[in-house]
């Protein structure tokens, strides 16, 4: 996580490039030589499970036609939802780039500290970033997340899981031994809260365990996975297929239950 005042004083170091996820006003204004990037560009369908990260063999020309260049610090901001630039620092973390920082507040933020912006028309360089090394520590399968929550009634799991759903999306259904924190709750005013109040936000939770946040397509979990790699857990990784391959059958699912 960076703030304003961090990239004020880093801003046109060629070794830092800016990554804008917005989904509109790129062509209009931008933070100076910030690249488009948006997550609808790098999602396609594996196994017949939607909105999936490409494999890196498909990711990489995308990364390239987007002007992205290897062995930078590469800084993602954007706007409401919040989720659309995390799940860019999750896929570039992903996709083995070294050092992926996220922007607090966004361009909102930059715009509200009087930050330079440029409103010259884009111009686009293509590059030829290389993916050689794609942490697949960082993105979990259903297959995987149902061997680790082990056996009826699913109350010894080898990891934690957290919900990034809404509540009511929650108590309609969940993985067994999921705790619900909707991504909402880590921010206020497009800021990420506080340490204190996210501490207590994800009270209860092992810092040192294995952590897999999920969602229905993956998109809504990264900023839960963010929020935690921000606090410090040791650990945190991704179902990217998320709701949308474990709610669809095959898997065991648990349910809010009137007492």
């Amino acid at each position: 996580m960076v703030d304003t005042d961090w990239l004020e004083a880093r801003l046109g170091d060629p070794d830092v490039q800016l990554i804008d996820t917005r989904s509109s006003g790129y062509d209009d204004s931008r933070i100076p030589g910030a690249i488009e990037l948006r997550p609808q560009q790098l999602a396609t369908t594996i196994d017949a499970v939607r909105a999936q990260l490409m494999p890196p063999m498909q990711g990489e020309p995308v990364l390239r036609a987007a002007g992205l260049r290897n062995e930078v610090t590469a800084v993602v901001y954007g706007e409401a939802p919040e989720y659309d630039p995390s799940r860019i620092v999750w896929a570039l973390r992903y996709y083995g780039h070294q050092d992926v920082r996220y922007l607090d507040g966004g361009f909102a933020a930059w715009v509200a500290a009087e930050g330079a912006l440029d409103t010259d028309p884009p111009m686009t360089e293509p590059t030829e970033y290389t993916i050689v090394d794609a942490n697949e520590d960082l993105r979990v399968t259903g297959d995987w997340v149902l061997m680790q929550i082990g056996d009826e009634p699913y109350d010894m799991p080898a990891i934690q899981l957290v919900d990034a759903r809404s509540e009511g999306e929650y108590d309609d259904g969940r993985i067994p031994s999921a705790r619900s924190v909707n991504w909402t709750r880590n921010l206020e005013g497009g800021f990420l809260k506080p340490e204190a109040e996210l501490d207590t936000i994800y009270q209860g939770l092992d810092r040192t365990k294995t952590t897999v946040s999920y969602c229905v397509t993956g998109w809504r979990g990264s900023f839960d996975w963010l929020t935690l790699t921000a606090l410090g857990f040791e650990d945190v990784r991704l179902y990217d297929g998320s709701w949308a391959e474990w709610g669809s059958g095959g898997f065991p699912v648990e349910r809010y239950q009137l007492q």
